[in-house]
Order: structure tokens, then C-alpha cells, then sequence
């Protein structure tokens, strides 16, 4: 009963008109701001390291941007779920670096596009699978009814969906390898055994080595992608950067350094739509302190 509520809000949500969405979330998030939660306590924690130079004022009014903007990322669920190909393709930008994508693949070399908990990431599948043929990694939810849902709103263009697990490395690789485009989330903290400490806005932050693993056995191109919320609700703007060769090296922590780097840059751009009631600097290395016990 809660799915199918959930799936009929959902679709309610997609009736509505994205410049209306965009409006209707400064009050939700405002409210979400001003009343006590738990996560406000991460969302300090986490400002405070990345932006050490902004005023507390300045942190504040990030802080407030963010939740807005986290509800915007809510109310365009509809729009993720369920708006056909020609309405999200309307509301979509020229993409910036995509001719570089489509020179690998034109070449025959497989694409890894990694990407982060920013913007509306939730469209990332949608995205790339109306350019062509692509497979996703991502985490399967425990509810079996969930999981079919979820599955069947992203794969409604094309794209192929690999549940995280011991088998999705075989999976991967053998579409890499095959001249295949391939996409994963490459801002969670690893398992352990699948990470090294890699700078990230100057604090040391355990970052996967999974990319630099398909890069390496694979030789596939490695591009960094997002795809950022527009002002007053005029679309979606998708960006390709190229990752440095160091991605592909043997070095495994100059890999996930350049890979932070990226992210950083992609994060200071739009800076209010990154995800950060995530404790994505969680399991800091010994002689670190937790940062999220020691705020306040």
C-alpha cells in the first residue's frame, strides 16, 4: 500500500510544470532549514570542511540553498519517473562535451562516464540512454516491489541496470571491453578493501578504486559527468569532462585523487546541489578524528 501511494504521488508530481517545481520547493525547503532535524548537524559538518573561507553567514545561506534545492531534487521525481522521451528531451540543454564521448564511441573504446550525488543524478540513466545503448551500476533497494519500480522507470529508454554486487565487476568489464558506455556514482564510501584515502577538499576521504580498476583492465575512456538543475526551472544541462590519464594508472591513490579533484571542481559550481546530508567524509584514517562526533 505505501509503494503504491508513493508511485501515485510520484506521478502527480509529474503533471506539474518544471518552472511551477522549482518555485514550490523554496518554501518545503525553507521550512526544512528553520525546523530542528538531525542531518542539519552533517550539513554544517560537511559545508565547514569543504568551504573553510565562507563567512558563517555565507554557510548559513548555503546551507538553506541546499535543502531547497534538495527538494527540487524530490518534486522532480515525477519527471524521473515518468515523463516520456520528447518532454525530457525539451527540458534538456545542449550538452556540453558530449562530442568527446561520441568520438570514443565511434572509435570502438569503451566509455566509463562517473558521476556524483549531484544535481539531478537521478536522471543520469535517462540521459545517456537516449544517446545511445548504456548500462548502469547501481545499488538495488531491499524491497523486491521497489527495486521493480525503480528498475522500470530507468530502463524505460534503453538502458541496462547491473545491481551493485560481486557479480556487476564481471558485468562491467565485459561491456567495457565490448566498446560498451557504461555509468556509476563515484562519491560513496567504499566497502571495505575497495577504497584508498584520497584528498578531497584537502581532508583525506576514503574514495573507490573501482574506476581505476575498470580503467585499467578495460582501457576504456574515463569522462566525468553531471547533469546540473538550471535556474528558474529552465531544464537540465549535461557536462562530459574528460578524466586525466592518471585515472588509468598503476597508482591507485593518484587515481582517486584526480577523480576528488574532479568532483570538487563539478561540486564549486553548482555548490548548492551537491548531496551534503551525506557523511561523505565518514571512516577518516587512523590519527583522524570522525568529524561528524566532534560538531556541534
Amino acid at each position: 500500500m505505501k509503494i503504491t501511494l508513493a508511485l501515485a504521488l510520484i506521478r502527480l508530481l509529474s503533471w506539474l510544470p518544471l518552472r511551477l517545481i522549482y518555485w514550490l520547493a523554496v518554501i518545503p525547503g525553507t521550512l526544512a532549514y528553520l525546523l530542528p532535524w538531525r542531518k542539519h548537524r552533517v550539513i554544517r559538518t560537511n559545508l565547514a570542511i569543504a568551504f573553510p573561507e565562507l563567512g558563517a553567514g555565507e554557510r548559513k545561506r548555503l546551507h538553506r540553498h541546499n535543502l531547497i534545492e534538495m527538494m527540487r531534487l524530490i518534486l522532480e521525481s515525477g519527471a524521473a519517473w515518468y515523463w516520456p522521451a520528447q518532454r525530457l528531451e525539451k527540458h534538456l540543454r545542449t550538452p556540453q562535451g558530449w562530442e568527446a564521448v561520441e568520438a570514443a564511441q565511434r572509435e570502438g573504446q569503451g566509455v566509463l562516464l562517473i558521476g556524483a550525488h549531484l544535481g539531478n543524478w537521478e536522471l543520469s540513466s535517462l540521459v545517456t540512454s537516449l544517446k545511445g545503448p548504456f548500462c548502469g551500476l547501481y545499488k538495488a533497494p531491499r524491497d523486491a516491489a521497489v527495486d521493480a519500480a525503480l528498475t522500470r522507470s530507468r530502463e524505460r529508454f534503453g538502458a541496462r541496470l547491473i545491481a551493485a554486487g560481486s557479480p556487476a565487476m564481471r558485468g562491467l568489464l565485459r561491456e567495457l571491453k565490448s566498446g560498451g558506455t557504461v555509468g556509476l556514482l563515484m562519491d560513496q564510501l567504499p566497502r571495505q578493501g575497495e577504497g584508498v584515502y584520497a584528498p578531497l577538499f584537502g581532508r583525506p576521504t576514503l574514495t573507490l578504486t573501482l574506476v581505476n580498476r575498470l580503467a585499467r583492465r578495460t582501457g576504456c575512456r574515463v569522462f566525468f559527468a553531471s547533469i546540473e538543475r538550471l535556474s528558474a526551472g529552465r531544464g537540465w544541462q549535461l557536462r562530459c569532462t574528460p578524466a586525466p590519464a592518471l585515472v588509468s594508472g598503476t597508482d591507485t591513490i593518484a587515481a582517486a585523487a584526480a577523480i576528488n579533484a574532479q568532483l570538487e571542481q563539478a561540486i564549486r559550481r553548482v555548490p548548492a546541489q551537491y548531496l551534503w546530508l551525506y557523511k561523505r567524509f565518514g571512516l577518516p584514517p587512523p590519527g583522524l578524528a570522525d568529524p561528524y562526533r566532534e560538531s556541534t
